[in-house]
């Protein structure tokens, strides 16, 4: 192979700053058949030895020692390495294309991309969209959050839930971003499904710690997924065929090399769900759509939207009624956004964007007896819309220091409860009540990240400042960000990481059936923002020149100001004044250690996750003000995922998870008064459900065809049958006395609900 001592170089070093750079070049590194940019890609001067990775928009800003006989490598994981020597009549910009494959070398081992030992993070899962299409899935279709669930310091909240609750964390205190925007509940009916469809997906990245001063706004975690622009030069349809739903996926051109689109459709085409609850009627979709432009080698223009929901419907006819109950939700996302490289130095992005949210049930149910007719008609809306403005700008100073910056501005337009109830009795109407709420509130950032690399010292220190305001209420904190990279060799290093959070809206949930029945409310004059101050500590290597990485963290989280409603109570009546229902003032204590080894190259690749953890809340009037284990508290979490390839036809996953059970509140004591039993709960969350485990397996049979690929992907999920709980409930089994008069009630006794046992799926995909 060619340039095998620049590449032992490269796999022997970090990526370093240099005092002697003199020069700057900068330019976007691309994908050289689709023209898709590559985000996180290599570029590394071979004279000077300095080195930097491409932004979310494929854009690099790199100091050079000089143009005469320079050698810029390109490389990014999966994409052949290029090596070259810029034109020095265009000593500013260069533009470069990667082609797909890897080169194989009996000896070398060329690192791809910056390996775990050099990047200026701590907390950060990313997972290859290709390793995630390989994975074991239910009903046939892989997921982007069903894998993030099976990584350290990430439970999925129970089986067949589509959320994220990160390090003790809740799912509404996740920031969920799809190309900069928003979204505020990702999850289909019966969480078996996320919203995003992985075949329209570029990137993904979760934080759970260590966050850069550029995100904002929640407290546990940032989810950043990128959608893919479209094919530059030709056009192309992939699709899938499977048991729980259909997708398909266009791209290609609109002005060949400036201009191209893609667009994916997803929709339910078998109504498995008919199998398993009679009368029930469900549908759903998510369509992606994006249109890129390249309107010079300095400008570019990206349009970006999302629209998804959920129909739930519930029927039931007798002699005497008709009843109907249905259930929707959805986002709804757009968003515009302009990329600028002021100078090759300085590289701006503006965004205006809107996102909204909404859930709507409606009740219906008709009664007739004789002459006798009634109608009752119930209808509850609720939801947000944001208007956004965001403007964030790269600068590359001097050599070894980088500022980034940027301004955030949000309209949020909360709708707590719109709700109209009538009844119709023998055609007059005899009840319309009507109520409909909606607050405004405002919600303005601004940040800077100063990014100092020597060497032997990185560190991006930043600070975020945030003013809400809702009606006479106004909050406003100053939130400081570090992290830390020490390299201790080239393949050791220490990384530290301080990050205050703060949030300005809160989550009343009732999450039951797979539906949601969530309520967003922003601070008010009674109820604080949340805010939470996590430190971390973590050490990383890397083995076998960069083929395998691992990282050990520790991490303590404390979280203020956090509500739970007051037991027994609900938002039912109670809309107008919400805060009387809810415990304010709650405190969270997380941490924990997360060891993560992952294979990241090679005909094996996958990740062994261990977590060890605790996460505990407490409230002054709950509990007796005594701690106690938050719902999804894990005490322990293991994690293994393997994928091998047998040959280039075939390919098999296997995933297995154990973790403790999750904490429950079960009746201590039981009496009898007047005829009536009352049950005693004593401690909150004090009992545990049964640990769960449950192993995965899968075969992918891809090949190629005259017209173009496909691939057949068979999946068992629960292989050995494991009876994981879902949730516990009392019930009374009731038998015969033997007289076969009166019926004998036996005692009260604690029942295990199980959602899946052993199922296998299969899926069909194709590409053309």
């Amino acid at each position: 192979m060619k340039y095998i001592w620049i590449i032992l170089l490269l796999a022997t070093s970090g990526i370093y700053s240099s005092g002697q750079s003199t020069y700057l070049l900068s330019g976007f590194v691309y994908d050289a058949k689709t023209g898709e940019a590559l985000i996180g890609a290599t570029v590394f001067d071979t004279v000077s030895f300095n080195g930097t990775t491409t932004n979310a928009y494929g854009f690099y800003s790199l100091r050079i020692a000089s143009f005469e006989n320079a050698g810029i490598l390109f490389s990014f994981v999966g994409y052949e390495s290029r090596i070259i020597i810029p034109d020095p009549e265009n000593k500013q910009h260069l533009n470069v294309g990667l082609n797909p494959g890897l080169e194989i070398d009996g000896v070398t081992i060329r690192p791809d991309r910056q390996n775990i030992v050099e990047r200026l993070e701590t907390g950060v899962v990313r997972l290859p969209v290709g390793e995630v299409k390989k994975l074991p899935s239910l009903f046939g279709e892989v997921d982007i959050i069903k894998a993030l669930q099976q990584t350290p310091g990430v439970q999925s909240g129970g089986e067949g839930k589509s959320e994220l609750y990160v390090r003790g964390g809740s799912p509404d205190q996740n920031l969920i971003l799809l190309d900069d925007v928003p979204l505020y509940y990702v999850a289909h009916f019966g969480g078996f499904l996320s919203i995003f469809n992985v075949d329209a997906i570029n990137d993904v990245k979760l934080i759970k710690g260590g966050f850069p001063a550029r995100y904002g706004s929640r407290l546990s975690s940032v989810l950043d997924i990128r959608m893919k622009e479209g094919n530059m030069h030709d056009y192309s349809v992939q699709g899938m065929l499977g048991l729980l739903s259909s997708k398909v996926m266009a791209e290609g051109p609109l002005a060949n090399g400036k201009s191209s689109f893609m667009f994916s459709a997803r929709h339910n085409t078998v109504p498995v769900f008919r199998a398993f609850n009679d009368g029930m009627e469900y549908r759903f979709h998510d369509i992606n759509a994006k249109v890129n432009y390249r309107l010079s080698d300095k400008d570019r223009v990206y349009a970006s939207f999302y629209s998804g929901g959920d129909n739930v419907g519930f029927k039931k006819r007798t002699e005497l009624t008709d009843m109907q109950h249905l259930n929707s939700w959805g986002n709804i996302m757009g968003a515009l956004r302009w990329n600028r490289v002021i100078n090759p130095s300085l590289f701006a992005n503006l965004t205006i964007a809107s996102t909204n949210y909404r859930y709507i049930t409606h009740f219906e149910n008709r009664l007739k007896i004789d002459t006798l007719s009634r109608e009752i008609n119930s209808r509850i809306l609720t939801g947000i819309n944001d208007l956004l403005f965001k403007a964030d700008l790269d600068y590359d100073i001097t050599p070894g220091y980088d500022l980034k910056f940027g301004v955030n501005a949000t309209h949020h337009s909360f709708l707590p409860n719109n709700e109209n109830y009538s009844i119709t009795q023998n055609g007059l109407l005899t009840i319309d009540e009507t109520y409909n709420s909606k607050v405004a509130a405002r919600e303005y950032s601004v940040y800077t990240e100063n990014i100092w690399n020597a060497g032997w010292l990185m560190i991006n220190a930043g600070l975020r400042y945030s003013y809400f305001n809702e009606g006479n209420t106004g909050y406003s904190s100053f939130d400081p960000r570090i992290l830390i990279n020490i390299p201790l060799r080239n393949d050791l290093a220490v990384k530290y990481s301080f990050s205050q959070m703060l949030q300005y809206i809160h989550l009343l949930n009732y999450s039951g059936a797979g539906m949601p029945s969530s309520y967003w409310m922003p601070a008010s004059g009674n109820i604080r923002p949340s805010r939470s101050i996590q430190n971390s500590l973590g050490l990383v290597k890397t083995f076998y020149n960069g083929n395998y990485e691992l990282s050990v963290e520790s991490y303590y989280k404390k979280m203020d100001h956090l509500i739970e409603f007051k037991p027994g109570e609900s938002l039912v009546g109670h809309l107008s004044s919400w805060e009387e229902v809810v415990e304010s003032g709650g405190k969270g204590n997380n941490y924990g250690i997360e060891v993560f080894l992952q294979k990241v190259s090679g005909r094996t690749t996958g990740w062994a996750g261990i977590t060890l953890s605790r996460a505990l809340r407490r409230f002054e009037q709950l509990n007796n003000g005594r701690s106690f284990a938050f719902t999804y508290d894990r005490p322990v979490d293991i994690n293994l995922v393997w994928n091998y390839e047998l040959h280039e036809n075939m390919i098999v996953s296997m995933a297995w998870n154990y973790g403790s059970g999750y904490p429950v509140t079960l009746a201590t004591e039981r009496f009898v008064i007047d005829n009536h039993e009352v049950l005693i709960y004593n401690e909150r969350n004090a009992s545990r459900m049964r640990d769960f485990h449950r192993l995965d397996l899968a075969v992918n049979f891809p090949a190629k065809t005259r017209w173009g690929e496909r691939n057949w992907s068979v999946s068992i999920f629960n292989v050995y049958n494991r009876k994981n709980p879902y949730h516990y409930f009392y019930n009374r089994e009731i038998g015969s006395s033997g007289t076969g008069v009166d019926p004998v009630y036996h005692d009260l006794k604690l029942y295990q609900r199980t959602m899946f046992g052993f199922l296998p799926s299969f899926a069909f995909s194709f590409k053309f």
